[in-house]
């Protein structure tokens, strides 16, 4: 029997495969991915197929897949993958033109006749891209085929396909053995897509954003994230970040404001949960929207907003005094401080520093007056109150905590979100939500009805200093006001259905006015009740890695910490932990201490300036050497970039060093420019190589190398070109800045652009700054360097949760730390390393106020930081709070099948809407 050869340069490729399909009794296909168009082609003559069986790519991740084996749960988030990365190719004028193509894929499955398994990623990354089919007759007859042969009629059109047909049953054998091969390593399609697919036959748009509201003025949620860019991008909203977004709504709906504290794990998507929060809650009214974060994060904000959410938002430049978009391009005049309270968008965006450092008469001022629809403050535990060395005075609050009672008292909704609530006593928390509730009785109360949880006093009902009270009334008092709603437990339903209370009402009956069974139930329940539905405990929400863990819905990610003993490195360049350095080096840095100290001493509101050098020094001899020659006033361009800049107070111009400073500076310049022009590589350098070759790293894992500072990162890619001259390096950094270099050649890319290129994995190395990871889809790559090591801990912690969060593939990631042996990096890590073993196992017990002492202690008694690591013991978390939402409970929560969604068009317009 001969082979058939076709092509569609020849003729219609259509017509070969449904005149052999027509009155078949079996059709086996192995397809390209599962999409609407799977059998466009065919889909006349499949109405008189009997049995359909199609295997096709979803690009799945091989724990979805586990999972979705083993759990109900688990094929859920299976449907959820195949629909984001479904819709990542089809926008809503495909599903105009498309609709009767949905409408017939929606009956075969239905009907059982069409049975779909989608095959997943294998361990070396491997998906179907081959298409074959066997097409079976009843009377034994056999066609198979394999060729390119797409299954959309556009593909037909539009590409050039071959398709090699044969009647010979040895050949039907193996084109079957192929396809039952992939059959057995598929997951049965979920109905929850076949859910999708009937839904995408009927989805419209609402006609506008007013014609979406219901009766009270609220918009459908599933209606405004449906389709936003992070399901066009292959990704979805997890159920802890859709279940935080409906909370918020609902408590909107029922009191009018909405009132939370997130207070999730790092890598868990904080960031993503307030965002889509505060993008459906702009929708409820027509009012500006206010993000305040560190000055480090602003630019990450940004982006999650305009990559993930498909939101336009601006950002306030404290240098500059105007406002910027995502390319750092001007939107408002330059200069002209009192644009602040001006944003040419809806969401504006602005460091805490601002507020930090501001001026009641300028900037931070404006803003103070103005009434927000939504505030959002990230990193809100720097927003705290000082109570003195006893922490029995009076407390006063700092400038942050102190602009958010106020801003709050007129805002409609406010979110924090920190994953550190409690920083060094437990009462912080209790700041915290009680500035929350300004405004806002349900969060603490109404302040003159006896509230007991609006003094301070009322947080050691959970840290256990204070016991529970053993009167009845005393106990009622803790829930009369603020009286939690019905749906949260059935004595308070009974309790609002017998006094006539609806839920949106506070303030409780009095206990004598309670009947005795509902006292009996109360106080019956009250454990329970004041464990789980206390206040505090109901307006923090928190979902930790190890919850979700056990639930199946995030993947166990163990993290190896290195140099290890058994890495292969040679003993030579270390001294302790810390890399060994010339005498160079060592001199210009006892310099740079000397220069620090002094400088100290005649600007101490210098902030950021004291220990800029140090820290710079600490990264890289070449970081280092730059500032050096700024201090000195002999480079033109910013000393502190704006993404690099933290919330200290950094003068707009560096004050001048005297002459003695000088000296020192000089020295340290002529130092280091002897280091950065020695003929030695730098043994951050070799060692990061060492474990790039001879560790296969490359090979095995890819590799992001953070930095705090884009010299550093770009000093690292240098070498990494030099030493992998045909291998693409990354640099992600912030605004225009990112590109990649291939040995000498350089091309600037958009950061979206990098990161699709990870994903797809033609980029395995890239060098990136703190201020730029935010969003960076690191799933593909195993292997973390950190380059220097950062004054503040917890950024650290940021950095690990940049690979070991949603998505990660492996089962172990890679984490080196590099520091130079000699610097007060080297000296504080290793005190705790030595202490701890595992120094991430006790990065997130560490405040924000370590940095400031570690400052101090540079500054005045080195020795000093040889002490760093008997602070955690004090700095622990006093609690571990229970929270009062299942932490996986999507429950009504489809967003992605919902039927009618607001217009991304529309969305856009109400969003470029100013102050």
């Amino acid at each position: 029997m001969a082979v058939e050869r076709f092509s569609s340069r020849r003729e219609a490729l259509g017509p070969v495969l449904t005149a052999r399909l027509t009155g078949a009794s079996r059709y086996l296909r192995i397809a390209g991915y599962f999409r609407s168009s799977l059998l466009e082609v065919v889909g006349e003559a499949l109405e008189t197929v009997g049995e359909i069986r199609v295997v096709c790519n979803g690009d799945l991740d091989p724990h979805d897949v586990k999972v979705a084996r083993a759990a109900r749960d688990g094929q859920a988030a299976l449907a959820r993958t195949l629909v984001s990365s479904w819709q990542a190719t089809e926008d809503g004028l495909d599903l105009l033109l498309a609709r009767e193509r949905y409408r017939r894929l929606h009956e075969f499955l239905v009907s059982g006749r069409l049975k779909v398994r989608v095959v997943p990623r294998d361990t070396n990354n491997v998906f179907v891209h081959g298409k074959a089919g066997v097409i079976e007759h009843a009377d034994g007859r056999v066609y198979s085929f394999v060729g390119s042969v797409n299954d959309s009629a556009s593909g037909f059109r539009h590409a050039y396909e071959i398709l090699w047909g044969d009647e010979d049953p040895g050949a039907a054998t193996w084109v079957r053995d192929e396809f039952e091969h992939f059959w057995r390593q598929g997951v049965d399609l979920p109905d929850a897509v076949v859910k999708h697919v009937a839904a995408m036959a009927q989805r419209i748009e609402y006609r506008s954003i007013e014609d979406a509201r219901d009766a009270e003025g609220g918009v459908p949620t599933e209606s405004v994230l449906a389709e936003r860019p992070i399901y066009k991008g292959g990704q979805i909203l997890r159920s802890w970040q859709k279940r935080f977004v409906q909370t918020c709504v609902e408590d909107r709906r029922l009191h009018g404001s909405a009132r939370f504290l997130i207070a999730d794990d790092v890598g868990l998507g904080k960031t993503l949960s307030m965002a889509a929060a505060a993008l459906v809650l702009s929708l409820l009214d027509d009012k500006p929207v206010l993000i305040l974060a560190p000055a480090t994060l602003i630019w990450q904000w940004q982006e999650e907003l305009e990559d993930k959410l498909g939101v336009p938002a601006a950002v306030w430049s404290t240098q500059k005094k105007c406002w910027l978009d995502g390319e750092r391009r001007p939107l408002t005049q330059k200069g002209d401080p009192t644009l602040v309270a001006k944003c040419p968008w809806r969401i504006g965006i602005m460091s805490t520093g601002l507020i930090v450092n501001g001026d009641d008469a300028a900037e931070r001022g404006a803003l103070a007056k103005k009434s927000f629809g939504v505030i959002v403050l990230d990193e809100a535990h720097k927003a705290r109150a000082s109570r003195g060395q006893s922490g029995r005075q009076m407390p006063e609050p700092n400038q942050l905590l102190r602009f958010l009672r106020g801003a709050a008292s007129k805002a409609t909704n406010v979110i924090l979100g920190t994953a550190t609530p409690i920083q060094l006593d437990a009462v912080e928390l209790w700041d915290l939500l009680h500035a929350l509730g300004q405004g806002a009785d349900q969060v603490l109360g109404r302040p003159f009805d006896g509230g007991e949880w609006m003094r301070e006093e009322s947080i050691q009902y959970l840290t256990g200093e204070k016991a529970w009270p053993r009167n009845e009334t005393n106990r009622w008092g803790l829930f009369r006001n603020p009286l939690p709603p019905a749906a949260e437990h059935p004595v308070f339903r009974d309790i609002r259905n017998d006094a006539g209370l609806a839920s949106r009402i506070v303030l409780g009956p009095r206990y004598d006015d309670l009947s005795s069974d509902i006292r009996n139930d109360f106080l019956g329940d009250f454990e329970v009740l004041a464990e789980r539905h206390n206040p505090i405990v109901r307006r923090v929400i928190r979902r930790t890695r190890p919850m979700l863990e056990e639930r199946g819905l995030l993947k166990r990610i163990g993290v190896v910490t290195h140099a290890r003993p058994d890495d292969g490195l040679p003993g030579s360049l270390f001294s302790g932990e810390g890399l060994e350095m010339s005498l160079a080096f060592k001199a210009a840095y006892e310099a740079a201490e000397a220069f620090s100290r002094l400088y100290a001493q005649r600007f101490p509101a210098a902030g950021f300036l004291k220990t800029i050098l140090l820290r710079r020094i600490g990264s890289s001899a070449r970081a280092g050497l730059e500032t050096a020659r700024h201090l000195l006033g002999r480079l033109d361009t910013p000393l502190v970039p704006e993404d690099e800049a933290g919330d200290e107070n950094i003068p707009s111009a560096v004050l001048p060093p005297d002459p003695q400073e000088i000296q020192f500076l000089r020295e340290v310049e002529r130092n280091l420019a002897a280091v950065v022009a020695g003929s030695d590589v730098d043994p951050k350098v070799q060692v990061v190589l060492h474990f790039l070759r001879e560790r296969r790293w490359l090979e095995d894992n890819g590799a992001i190398i953070f930095s705090q500072y884009r010299t550093t990162a770009e000093w690292v890619l240098e070498a990494l070109c030099e030493a992998f001259p045909d291998e693409p390096v990354a640099l992600y950094a912030g605004g225009a800045a990112s590109f990649v270099q291939r040995g000498q050649e350089r091309r600037t890319a958009a950061r979206e652009q990098i990161k699709k290129r990870i994903q797809d994995g033609e980029i395995r190395l890239v060098c990136a700054t703190d201020a730029a990871c935010e969003g960076l889809n690191l799933q593909r790559l195993g292997a973390q360097v950190n380059v220097d090591m950062p004054w503040n801990p917890s950024r650290l912690e940021q950095r690990k949760g940049r690979v070991q969060r949603i998505g990660q593939i492996r089962d172990n990631v890679h984490v080196l730390n590099l520091r130079y042996a000699g610097t007060v990096e080297d000296q504080v890590y290793a005190a705790l390393s030595q202490r701890f073993g595992d120094i991430f196992s006790v990065l997130g017990q560490l405040p924000d106020a370590f940095e400031d002492d570690w400052i101090a202690a540079v500054l005045r008694d080195r020795s000093a930081l040889q002490n760093f690591s008997q602070r955690i013991e004090t700095t622990k978390p006093p609690m571990e709070l229970r929270y009062l939402r299942d932490v996986a409970d999507d429950q009504g929560l489809d967003w992605e099948y919902t039927e009618k969604v607001l217009s991304s068009r529309d969305i856009d317009e109400w969003m470029r809407q100013g102050w």
